[in-house]
């Protein structure tokens, strides 16, 4: 519960109650994010110290929409750009770490010794590159002209007249003579 400053001592400072509460909330997450305090005051509570701040005149109330921006102290700012520093710095030590990585990997091997291994000569992995391309994109066209799942329709069995089998229509006036 607030004592000092009563309520009753700051309401003059705002419309009513509740934009009093507002204002007050607003000035103590100001105050917990980093901005200074603009009377000296002894209390670690920064609802308290809010409301000595309104009630000294020196956070006031206004009128209307406002977008207010309070300085934040200088040792969070530092703080904050250290951190992002710091951040900055590790990303272009892993960015660094990951071509290194890459550049030993290459190093290891030239491109012959590669082919060598495998069996081929660098002509004919060209060769296998270019027939996995076009196959590649003879497929991708195929995909285009005839999507999966939509093949052409095929007639019901039922309805299909194979020798040796009757069809529906003799069964159904094969029904009418029995029944």
């Amino acid at each position: 519960m607030l004592t000092y400053p009563s309520i009753e001592s700051l309401l003059p400072r705002a419309e009513n109650r509740y934009v009093l509460a507002m204002l007050t909330a607003r000035r103590a997450r100001q105050l917990t994010a980093g901005a200074r305090p603009t009377v000296d005051s002894g209390t670690p509570n920064h609802v308290s110290l809010a409301s000595e701040e309104i009630a000294t005149g020196t956070v006031v109330y206004r009128y209307g929409k406002w977008d207010v921006v309070v300085p934040e102290h200088p040792l969070i700012i530092a703080a904050r750009e250290a951190a992002e520093r710091e951040a900055r710095a590790k990303e272009e030590e892993e960015r660094l770490e990951e071509q290194s990585r890459i550049l030993r990997q290459t190093d290891r091997f030239s491109d012959d010794e590669v082919f060598s291994q495998a069996g081929i000569t660098a002509e004919d992995a060209s060769l296998i590159a270019e027939r996995l391309i076009a196959q590649l994109e003879e497929e991708e066209q195929g995909h285009y002209l005839h999507p999966p799942g939509l093949s052409q329709r095929r007639p019901h069995p039922e309805n299909h007249e194979c020798p040796g089998r009757r069809g529906t229509s003799e069964r159904k006036h094969d029904k009418r003579l029995s029944g």
